[in-house]
């Protein structure tokens, strides 16, 4: 089995569990893989674990971390584009 964990800072509670929900989409249930998300405060956990061939598992793993990557991003850019 492979496992990969990942966390993710955030400035606030509201924005790691938003991190998280854009996971959730991707969450389905591929045999074998298994994404577990989790938040602390201001982070955004997952561990991910995949059976199969390592190669499945990169791919998964690098989609994930664009996801999350995307998230933040625009999470982001909504924070600083909100007026005072």
């Amino acid at each position: 089995m492979i496992r990969a964990r990942i966390r993710v800072r955030v400035t606030n509670r509201a924005m790691a569990e938003s991190i998280v929900q854009s996971i959730e989409p991707d969450n389905v249930g591929m045999e074998g893989l298994k994404i577990e998300p989790r938040i602390s405060k201001e982070n955004a956990y997952f561990t991910i674990t995949h059976s199969g061939k390592i190669e499945t598992f990169i791919s998964t793993l690098d989609d994930v971390l664009r996801c999350i990557q995307a998230a933040r991003s625009t999470l982001h850019r909504i924070v600083k584009e909100k007026p005072s």
